[in-house]
């Protein structure tokens, strides 16, 4: 806060703070202990200081004028106001926790998580046997390129795009190397997929869910290895560090939608991909983590305008 200067009078106090307040500038006032019946401003947004002077002089060089007239009355308007605001986002607020099992929490799991989900596990658990003819066949369907079409290629990641699989720039998300991977996603994605679901709809959710599918899975396949890239992953990862950092550019802007992502986890969240691309977590795709994290916060900054 910054001192805007002193008043002499409650009334005149009193009314010029209510009038700051109806153009937006939140103010606060003291009285002086050592001068009674004078009142210091303080101005709690500095960078409308200069504007809040300005108000001030104003004011001190014509304390009657019209304008400001019913200052106290539509402050008080605006107060109450911002009061229905803050007891309705604290009737609504949930913490989210990434322990917290939220969809059980909070019903039944939205149809499109609940696919992903499913899909996630039964893939998984087909594809956990690579000695055999089946689980061979769906990594090789699901991966990004086969291992056949990048050295036919010559090492060219997009060996087997070219040959018209696009469906590879998706179904590497269905893909885990392992229970732990596959149960930190699949909680991951039930308890931020399911709110953002209810929030989007189930269409919009679905479109937002194949970007942060696309983008990611692009940016890791397709960049050399120097930069991190290969295209030999798979994994939800950049689908839920994407669903995550919506959640948390959105809620962040606009508190009334009733979620908080707690600052510690984004804090994890961007740890593990510093520490990956310091390359101190090898075997991990750090550019699907890092291209869901971005395209999470660009969707989500999108959406609240």
């Amino acid at each position: 806060m910054r001192s805007l200067g002193t008043i002499k009078g409650r009334k005149h106090a009193e009314t010029f703070v209510a009038h700051l307040l109806t153009i937006g500038i939140s103010t606060q006032i003291e009285e002086l202990a050592n001068q009674p019946q004078y009142w210091e401003l303080w101005v709690r947004d500095e960078d409308r200081l200069d504007e809040a002077k300005l108000e001030f002089d104003s004011f001190l060089a014509s304390p009657f004028d019209a304008k400001y007239e019913g200052s106290l009355g539509r402050a008080q308007e605006i107060l109450e106001e911002k009061r229905r605001i803050r007891e309705k986002a604290a009737a609504n607020l949930r913490r989210v926790h990434p322990t917290q099992k939220l969809s059980l929490a909070q019903g039944k799991i939205p149809p499109l998580t609940l696919t992903l989900l499913v899909l996630s596990i039964g893939i998984f658990l087909f594809s956990s046997f690579p000695a055999s003819r089946l689980g061979r066949q769906i990594i090789g369907q699901l991966s990004f390129v086969t291992e056949q079409d990048y050295k036919d290629g010559q090492d060219d990641p997009s060996a087997s795009l070219r040959k018209g699989e696009v469906w590879r720039t998706i179904t590497p998300i269905f893909l885990h190397g392992n229970a732990i991977h596959l149960a930190v996603n699949m909680l991951v994605l039930v308890s931020f997929g399911s709110m953002v679901e209810r929030l989007l709809g189930t269409p919009r959710y679905a479109l937002f869910v194949g970007v942060l599918a696309l983008a990611p899975n692009l940016l890791q396949g397709l960049l050399p290895a120097a930069l991190f890239g290969s295209p030999f992953f798979g994994g939800m990862s950049g689908v839920t560090y994407g669903l995550v950092s919506y959640l948390w550019v959105r809620t962040s802007v606009d508190p009334t939608l009733g979620v908080v992502v707690p600052a510690p986890f984004i804090i994890l969240m961007v740890g593990l991909i510093v520490l990956g691309f310091l390359g101190m977590m090898p075997g991990i795709a750090h550019l699907c983590h890092l291209g869901g994290f971005l395209v999470g916060m660009i969707m989500g900054q999108a959406s609240n305008r």
